[in-house]
């Protein structure tokens, strides 16, 4: 499949019994039900090759404009990828397993450590009412540790003290604990937090975790891939696919920690990221405070048309625009918002979709806007999970290569199409993209 998080739909997080990972007594299957259950197969993990196929025949079959650049990936070192501690059932028996990033990777030392004490007898309270551990990754070989359990009495409180004092004493890679507990009671995913309240209390360390080396940070709870060393090299490669000139401004939305855009401001006359989580907030402002510059700025709230007519309206927010949208799989963009982001007037558009049959819908919807696909990036952000994302270049239709069919459904709204602000100072900085017809016997050929 081609996700980065399967989320596979729009519903709230189905909520988990708790007899399923924990003490309850198991109930009596019947022969056939259980059958049926060892019969439900498992998804199949495709390999790159066979993703590579995929793609490609999906872009024959759609006819899918705009050239395709090279797969932009990167191999990962185990501990710099997000590792789980899980409780399961196994044969009709709670058992703690491995969730590893992807396929055949070995886990590193500190996580075989910490799921190697947590089979010991003085834990054992704790184990049973254990749901998972999580090992968030900074990127340079330390973790955050979030633990999810349900602890009720005096001994699992006993064990998960003596639990802490082990991380602390023989865990020099983790530099932060905190427990997390979610409401509606499900597992906690940072890429499924709608409709989801999590409560986090610290054990030690701060709330916020460094990512890599490069002074930035990020909140424990906001999203990022599970493996970091692609994701951490993605501004550079949005960058280089942009081409920044002097005077450019960038958003950056569905930002999370703001990363993207933290990681772009030196490059930027002017950037804004927009997140509607209290997480990023707080991420995105210290970021803002770590730069250099003081051109960042974040806003609060859900990218809507109110918000895009309300800030592209203010005449000191005009100006050449970049947008970055990491379209959620669980909230995808509507028509509507398309609409609305044609109407902002951006010299470039940055989709990022986890897709491939969205990804279709949304190219159609820029077109009839006036905006035609430029470039097709291939992102495998965490390779051997059978993850993979598009990132898609949409320019303004200044030549009219899209024809009458974007103009005549233009018209047809009050939405303005795309139009090219020409100036001595700017001309020379506007791109322009040309298609000359041959002749019958060249085209014949």
């Amino acid at each position: 499949m081609f996700d980065r998080q399967k989320k596979s739909s729009t519903r709230a997080p189905k909520k988990l019994v708790a007899g399923r990972f924990h003490s309850a007594p198991a109930k009596s299957v019947p022969e056939k039900d259980s059958a049926a259950k060892k019969a439900t197969p498992v998804r199949r993990v495709l390999p790159f090759e066979e993703i590579k196929r995929q793609l490609t025949a999906w872009a024959k079959d759609n006819r899918i404009p705009g050239k395709f650049q090279a797969w932009f990936t990167k191999e990962p070192a185990n501990d710099h990828c997000d590792w789980r501690i899980l409780n399961k059932l196994v044969n009709n028996h709670e058992s703690l397993v491995l969730d590893a990033p992807a396929r055949d990777m070995d886990a590193p030392a500190v996580v075989k450590n910490v799921f190697d004490q947590l089979h010991k007898d003085h834990l054992h309270t704790l184990k049973k009412a254990l749901r998972q551990i999580w090992f968030r990754a900074t990127g340079d070989g330390r973790y955050a540790l979030l633990v999810q359990a349900n602890i009720h009495g005096r001994n699992s409180g006993h064990e998960i003290k003596s639990f802490i004092e082990f991380l602390q004493h023989n865990c020099p890679q983790v530099i932060s604990c905190h427990q997390v507990q979610c409401t509606p009671n499900h597992l906690f995913d940072p890429a499924l937090l709608q409709n989801t309240r999590v409560d986090v209390k610290a054990a030690f360390g701060s709330a916020f975790m460094p990512i890599a080396g490069t002074g930035l940070s990020m909140h424990v709870l906001d999203w990022a891939p599970r493996m970091k060393d692609a994701w951490l090299e993605l501004p550079l490669r949005i960058k280089d696919a942009v081409h920044p000139a002097k005077g450019a401004r960038f958003f950056e939305f569905y930002s999370a920690s703001g990363y993207v855009s933290a990681s772009l401001a030196q490059d930027f006359e002017q950037v804004e990221s927009l997140d509607c989580r209290e997480t990023a907030m707080e991420s995105a402002k210290m970021n803002a405070r770590s730069l250099a510059g003081n051109n960042m700025r974040f806003h609060r709230s859900h990218l809507d048309r109110a918000f895009l007519e309300k800030f592209f309206g203010k005449r000191d927010n005009e100006g050449k625009w970049t947008f970055y949208l990491n379209e959620p799989e669980a909230e995808p963009i509507t028509s509507d918002l398309v609409q609305a982001i044609a109407a902002s007037r951006p010299e470039r558009i940055l989709l990022q979709v986890t897709d491939l049959e969205n990804a279709a819908k949304q190219i159609k919807r820029f077109r009839t806007e006036g905006y035609m696909l430029r470039k097709n990036i291939p992102l495998y952000l965490e390779p051997g999970s059978g993850k993979f994302e598009l990132l898609m270049l949409f320019v303004p239709d200044r030549a009219g290569l899209l024809g009458g069919f974007a103009a005549q459904n233009g018209q047809k709204r009050s939405v303005k199409r795309p139009q090219e602000r020409i100036s001595g100072k700017n001309q020379a900085d506007i791109p322009h993209f040309v298609q000359k017809k041959g002749t019958p016997r060249a085209r014949k050929d």
